[in-house]
């Protein structure tokens, strides 16, 4: 299940309130959006990079598991 939209925090994305890398799941997971092309994911310390495919910035994300959406 989806709990909420993760998105780009970039104030001067062009993206009106960020483009959506993403959704969080109950529990504690990441899904990543089929837009996203660019992500590094550190398993020793449960964390992921994920690029904003708009603007290029990157976010964070600490969760349990990131999971990539297919088209």
């Amino acid at each position: 299940m989806s709990r909420s939209q993760w998105r780009c925090r970039n104030p001067d994305c062009p993206t009106r309130g960020g483009a959506v890398l993403g959704r969080v799941t109950s529990d504690d997971g990441l899904v990543l959006d089929p837009a996203v092309g660019s992500f590094a994911v550190y398993l020793d310390t449960r964390r992921a990079v994920v690029t904003c495919p708009v603007c290029g910035t990157k976010r964070e994300f600490r969760g349990r598991a990131v999971r990539r959406a297919w088209r």
